[in-house]
């Protein structure tokens, strides 16, 4: 996509092109001129005129203007999956975050370690348009002001260096509120990954912005099961959250005893293949024993990092892999598990040397 640069010029056919789809663009989304004039910085009057063809100013600015707004929804709705696997977690997860985001209210989503979680909250975003924001909350962000700042950023408001906590607040509750366009339009869904960092001030943060009528933003809060102990706890919060517990519409707790079925497994298994170069099946033993990887600690990441290990140590031994039972295992010690065959001969030292007894004779 030809990126939009502050000295292009937008022609009259070009111009007309990104009224156009812009007025589709507010008819879909019930946007007035006045919202989505407050979403691209003018004013209404200015829109207005640009849309008649009567604006006297700088018009290529506002052309420039609606251009990269544009551009920013098609990128979003359009970015590639990538290696994303379709997998019954990853189900179960989308349901939580578009009921969040109808609704719209508080969805909570906590899964094992490794299950899939960011890979489906990342694909969703990707495919939702500019109005989902994914945020990895972390020590940078587990702060009422931390949060806030990247939760500013995420929306495109400026914040200065000297902003205070009250000033960022009401930039973004206003970003939101033109966004939101009095319901006119839907609001912004955040999806919060590793939501156990933050801290109460930044949890509460996030319910006032949810409960407040003029922006309304649906949120979706997802980590491990120290979330949902995190939520319970009174020792940090007098009350253990219980307001915002009572706002989640919308919930996915995966129990600690449900296994990751072989056909995620196998499916999860052939897209790291494929982007690996190899397009063959691999065989029936081997692929079960993925799938007892999987029903561990560490869940569908276990099968990602023994595939790319075997893939990683075959080429450093000049071998082709075959990711056969004998190379999974070999590779244990790599990804910090334990050989299963402890005895077996290295497959990666014999396919080397029987390539070196080809080339020489």
């Amino acid at each position: 996509m030809e990126a939009i640069t502050e000295d292009r010029v937008f022609d009259k056919r070009d111009a007309g092109e990104l009224l156009r789809q812009a007025s589709e663009i507010q008819a879909a989304d019930k946007l007035s001129d006045n919202d989505l004039a407050k979403i691209l910085g003018i004013s209404r009057a200015m829109y207005s005129q640009v849309k008649a063809g009567k604006y006297t100013g700088d018009v290529q600015a506002a052309y420039r203007r609606i251009a990269h707004w544009l551009q920013d929804r098609t990128m979003k709705a359009e970015a590639p999956v990538g290696d994303y696997v379709d997998t019954r977690v990853g189900r179960y997860i989308s349901a939580v975050c578009r009921r969040a985001w109808q609704m719209p209210t508080i969805g909570l989503i906590i899964t094992r370690s490794g299950a899939g979680k960011t890979a489906s909250l990342t694909n969703f975003v990707r495919r939702a348009g500019d109005r989902a924001v994914y945020l990895s909350a972390g020590e940078a962000a587990s702060t009422k002001t931390g949060m806030l700042r990247e939760l500013a950023d995420a929306l495109g408001v400026h914040v200065a260096h000297s902003a205070t906590s009250l000033m960022v607040y009401r930039d973004v509750r206003q970003k939101l509120a033109d966004r939101y366009a009095g319901g006119k339009a839907r609001p912004v869904l955040l999806i919060i990954d590793e939501a156990t960092t933050l801290q109460p001030a930044a949890l509460n943060m996030l319910r006032n912005l949810h409960d407040d009528g003029r922006c309304r933003l649906a949120i979706v809060l997802a980590d491990t099961w120290r979330l949902h102990a995190e939520l319970r706890n009174t020792r940090r919060l007098p009350g253990g959250y219980e307001q915002l517990r009572s706002r989640s519409g919308a919930q996915y707790i995966m129990q600690s005893d449900q296994e990751v079925s072989a056909a995620d497994v196998k499916a999860v298994a052939d897209s790291i293949l494929k982007s690996l170069g190899h397009n063959r099946e691999l065989s029936k033993a081997s692929y079960k024993y993925l799938t007892a990887l999987a029903e561990r600690d560490g869940c569908l990441r276990n099968v990602v990092h023994r595939i790319h290990a075997v893939h990683d140590l075959a080429e450093a031994s000049g071998a082709a892999p075959t990711y056969r039972v004998a190379e999974l295992d070999i590779v244990a010690p790599l990804v910090g598990h334990a050989c299963q065959i402890p005895d077996a001969d290295n497959p990666f030292e014999n396919a080397a040397n029987a390539e070196r007894g080809r080339r020489v004779g």
